[in-house]
C-alpha cells in the first residue's frame, strides 16, 4: 500500500525505526530553498557556511547521533553524475556532518553499469519492513512523499539497496577532485 504523509509523518519515521534507515538519493541537484544561500557562498569562497559545531546544533544531525547511540545505523547512497554538479559538490564537502553524526554515506558514480540496475528515484528505506518513496516537482523541489509498505515493493528497495551498498564507494575514499572539471 501507498499513501500520501505529511511532514510531520515524515519527520517522526526518524524516530519511529528501530534498527535500519537507508536513502538511495539519484538527483543531481536537490532545490531547497534553506540550502540556497550556502551552496552560493561555497560556491564563491569554499567556505560551507557552517559552524564547526553545527553536528550539535542542527535537529537532523542530533537526532542521527542519538540514534546511533542507541544502536541504529543510518545509510545512504548517492548516485552522482560526473563530472559533479556544484550542488554535488556542495554536498559532498558538508557530508563531512553527517559522517559525524554518525551516518554511512557513500557515493555511486552514474556511468557504473551497477546504476542501470537502480531506480530513477529517491527513497527511504526502514528496518527492512516500509518505504518512504520521495517526490520532487520539475524545479527539483522536494514534493510530497509516500509511505509504501507493500510486501512486493519492499523486496525490490531492499533489492536495490543491496545492490547500490556492493559497489558504492566510501565518503572517505571517493575523490570529487579527481573530476577535472564540474557541471551546473
Amino acid at each position: 500500500m501507498a499513501r500520501s504523509i505529511t511532514s510531520d509523518e515524515f519527520a517522526q519515521q526518524f524516530k519511529d525505526f528501530k534498527h535500519t534507515a537507508w536513502k538511495l538519493e539519484v538527483r543531481d541537484r536537490y532545490n531547497v530553498t534553506k540550502e540556497a544561500s550556502d551552496i552560493q557562498h561555497f560556491l564563491r569562497t569554499g567556505d560551507l557556511g557552517r559552524k564547526e559545531n553545527f553536528t550539535q546544533t542542527s535537529t537532523w544531525h542530533r537526532n542521527v547521533t542519538s540514534g546511533t547511540a542507541e544502536g541504529k545505523a543510518w545509510q545512504r547512497v548517492r548516485v552522482v553524475s560526473e563530472p559533479l554538479s556544484y550542488y554535488i559538490r556542495w554536498e559532498h564537502a558538508v557530508t563531512r556532518f553527517n559522517i559525524e553524526a554518525g551516518e554511512d554515506i557513500r557515493w555511486l558514480p552514474r556511468h557504473h553499469p551497477a546504476v542501470q540496475e537502480l531506480p530513477d528515484f529517491d527513497y527511504w528505506l526502514f528496518d527492512d519492513s516500509w518505504g518512504c518513496l520521495l517526490h520532487f516537482d520539475d524545479d527539483d523541489a522536494p514534493g510530497k512523499s509516500k509511505h509504501i509498505d507493500d510486501p512486493a515493493t519492499i523486496a525490490l528497495y531492499r533489492q536495490w539497496r543491496d545492490i547500490a551498498w556492493k559497489h558504492a564507494i566510501p565518503h572517505s575514499e571517493y575523490d570529487p577532485q579527481s573530476s577535472k572539471r564540474f557541471n551546473t
